[in-house]
């Protein structure tokens, strides 16, 4: 056999889709963190097309800011091989050239999305190869893992050396994240649908008088994504999960509390409000996954609100009859020993801990 040029599109025939995504016109939409495709062919050149979301396209001349714009990685057989921002409304990257950076052989490509949904989104088109035979998606893994969570789910500004730098997506990497490391430790895929700031009472607020009522995670579960910007003028708000059709996940983490805590502080009323809509929001994901283990973990930006989970958890198994929920406790993250990243969020030390962790604590399930 000899080399040749193949072109596709990322459409199921030749990859995996990784996480919630959808195919529209021409390309495959990749909002939420961690989202992507993963493919192996036998070659050696590879060139990917990324399209830009509303973020990238001028308003009268003037460029949007780049700090919200889409951040993706290109990683070529474990090794990342591309990791920009998408700034433009088309780019087109050769990833894999002819030398001998890449040589002709099996190559599994694992294309995501690093950054986290509501800031931007951004579009797979068309990818080129070099090689033997035409692209082929890589096999299911035996396990799949859904993580519902916040800002620490999304690798919020892990890519800083302190806590001093603030948000940008250019530094938020869901592929350092406990998450995504605890699938990969486990050989499992997975699927993030993580917001930044959200809760189930009260997103983060620097006021606990005033709860943040417009950043709660409810809303957001059973639809495919939720921007404030628009791809091709598409709402990603405006697309259900189709819970039917797509693949069930075998385990569900459920990582939040964090941006609640920053509201309830000690107060009770709030706590036994945090418990209710705990217990609420554990009924919407059981109904929507039947067969899925729940593992509840907490703790990684301090672990107040951990027992009031544990009992949420057991006052949801008592009243569903569902015994495959179950709680862990995640070590609060410690600045003398692992440092921070953005705001005080957990480095990418403290983010392999908590992998450790729970991909252990998932092990004993």
């Amino acid at each position: 056999m000899e080399l040749k040029e193949y072109s596709f599109l990322p459409t199921n025939e030749y990859v995996k889709p990784l996480g919630r995504t959808i195919m529209f016109d021409d390309c495959r939409v990749l909002s939420l963190s961690g989202s992507g495709v993963e493919f192996k062919y036998t070659g050696t050149k590879l060139t990917v097309t990324f399209l830009g979301d509303s973020t990238t396209i001028a308003d009268e001349g003037v460029p949007q800011p780049w700090r919200d714009q889409a951040r993706v990685a290109v990683i070529v057989d474990g090794i990342t091989q591309l990791d920009t921002v998408i700034k433009k409304p088309k780019e087109i990257f050769e990833v894999c050239g002819l030398d001998e950076s890449i040589p002709a052989a099996e190559h599994v490509v694992r294309i995501l999305k690093l950054s986290e949904p509501r800031m931007s989104t951004v579009g797979l088109g068309e990818i080129e190869i070099l090689a033997y035979g035409p692209a082929e998606p890589t096999p299911l893994k035996d396990t799949y893992i859904e993580f519902i969570g916040d800002s620490i789910t999304c690798g919020y500004g892990i890519d800083v050396p302190d806590e001093r730098h603030t948000f940008s997506t250019g530094t938020e990497n869901v592929y350092k994240a406990f998450s995504y490391k605890t699938a990969d430790k486990l050989g499992a895929d997975y699927s993030m649908v993580s917001y930044s700031g959200h809760g189930l009472i009260s997103g983060y607020t620097p006021d606990p008088n005033v709860p943040k009522l417009e950043e709660l995670i409810q809303p957001y579960y059973d639809i495919f994504a939720y921007s404030y910007n628009t791809f091709r003028g598409l709402k990603m708000e405006d697309r259900k999960w189709d819970f039917e059709a797509e693949r069930k996940p075998d385990i569900i983490v459920i990582n939040l509390g964090t941006n609640d805590d920053s509201y309830i502080q000690d107060d009770e009323d709030k706590r036994q409000a945090f418990y209710k809509a705990y217990v609420e929001f554990l009924e919407k994901v059981h109904s929507l996954n039947p067969e899925s283990k729940i593992v509840a973990a907490f703790g990684l930006m301090g672990d107040r609100l951990y027992d009031t989970e544990v009992e949420a958890v057991a006052a949801f198994k008592e009243k569903s009859g569902f015994d495959k929920v179950y709680s862990v406790r995640l070590t609060p993250q410690d600045f003398e020993k692992y440092g921070y990243g953005a705001d005080w969020h957990p480095s990418a030390a403290s983010h392999e801990v908590a992998a450790r962790e729970l991909s252990d604590f998932i092990r004993g399930l």
